[in-house]
């Protein structure tokens, strides 16, 4: 197609993009200015001026980066297909790395050996992509067997573009929600840093963010998994299977493991917009409300820990969702604005609680 330039950039257009309204041309041009390295940082701080002009608030700039993200990653997706496509390679680069100003994160990791020359042997090793989810949004995907699934607010997930071998395996960090399709001949494991887990074909959510320490989660919906514990000695051993409707917690070092059974709709929820809390104490509601909106919370006075909550919030603002809790509670809040960075980038925004009385 005829070079385009990244003066030509058009917020309407990449709107459109995100939104899967694009005509052909159209996909064709925005995919251009993002594909191409060279114009890529330019493109993205295009992006961005142009954003600045609509609004100064700090969580329409997260929009952007939610639709830029969405662009490198359906642009470095199709690459790996088409390598996927080629069996034999003559010649090619060790690795692949894309990075976007707006986004900063590492969309696509492909490290292989290829064999140089005129031989034409085939690639012996994987070839892995990774997505990541940013801070303050959640990202679909879609596996190479047809499984599906959502990642949350600052978690990745790594897999290859072609399973093979006798399972389909996955590296979680953070928290996923898998649909897995039926293959009875294939598990497929979900692997995190202290377990993993195997399945067939069900629905299940599994949180694993680094920051836990060592607590993990898995919430069965339906069908039927198997939780097995890292050894010492780099082997797996099974811990237990989970029924639908129940949810494990498990924490590594103190050999801890507890066992709900309920409602699975307040642990998968958030895949939907949604954070539901069900008698939950102030500190798991300040986790999820951290990841959910990308801020910082810091409770002032210490007594607030001991309230519970029950509530559900969909789709709602940060600043709805602090006062309601306001309005349900003995808790009151500060907001402050976003400190922005000598780079331009800002930190997260602030909020302090602290008692009403």
């Amino acid at each position: 197609m005829k070079q385009k330039n990244y003066k030509e950039f058009d917020k309407k257009l990449i709107e459109k993009y995100y939104q899967k309204k694009c005509s052909p041309e159209e996909k064709e041009i925005v995919e251009y200015w993002f594909a191409d390295i060279k114009y890529n940082k330019k493109t993205s701080e295009a992006a961005k001026q142009e954003w600045e002009q609509i609004s100064t608030e700090g969580d329409k700039k997260g929009l952007l980066t939610n639709i830029l993200y969405k662009i490198h990653y359906n642009i470095h997706l199709n690459e790996c297909l088409k390598i996927k496509k080629t069996i034999w390679l003559s010649k090619a680069k060790s690795a692949f790395t894309y990075t976007s100003a707006a986004v900063i994160v590492l969309l696509l990791v492909i490290n292989i050996r290829l064999w140089q020359g005129g031989d034409r042997l085939p690639v012996k090793q994987p070839v892995f992509t990774e997505i990541h989810a940013p801070y303050g949004s959640r990202i679909n995907f879609n596996l190479p067997d047809g499984s599906s699934g959502w990642l949350n607010s600052g978690s990745s997930l790594k897999f290859p573009i072609r399973f093979a071998n006798n399972e389909r395996k996955v590296i979680l960090n953070g928290e996923g929600y898998f649909n897995v399709i039926s293959n009875q001949k294939k598990s497929f494991v979900v692997s995190t840093k202290y377990y993993q887990v195997r399945a067939f074909g069900t629905s299940f959510n599994i949180q694993a963010y680094s920051d836990l320490d060592y607590f993990e989660e898995v919430t069965l919906e339906n069908g039927k998994v198997q939780i097995e514990k890292l050894m010492q000695d780099g082997t797996f051993k099974k811990t237990l299977d989970l029924k639908p409707g129940q949810h494990a917690q498990m924490d590594y070092f103190s050999n801890s493991l507890k066992i709900i059974d309920n409602e699975t709709d307040k642990y998968t929820a958030w895949k939907d917009g949604k954070l539901i809390f069900r008698n939950d104490p102030l500190e798991r509601v300040i986790s999820h409300l951290q990841r959910f909106y990308n801020v910082e919370i810091e409770v002032k006075d210490k007594q607030l820990f001991k309230y519970h909550f029950h509530a559900t919030f969909e789709e709602e603002t940060l600043f709805e969702t602090l006062r309601l809790l306001k309005l349900s509670s003995a808790i009151d809040y500060k907001i402050y604005r976003r400190v922005k960075n000598e780079d331009g980038s800002y930190l997260k925004r602030k909020i302090i609680l602290f008692s009403k009385n």
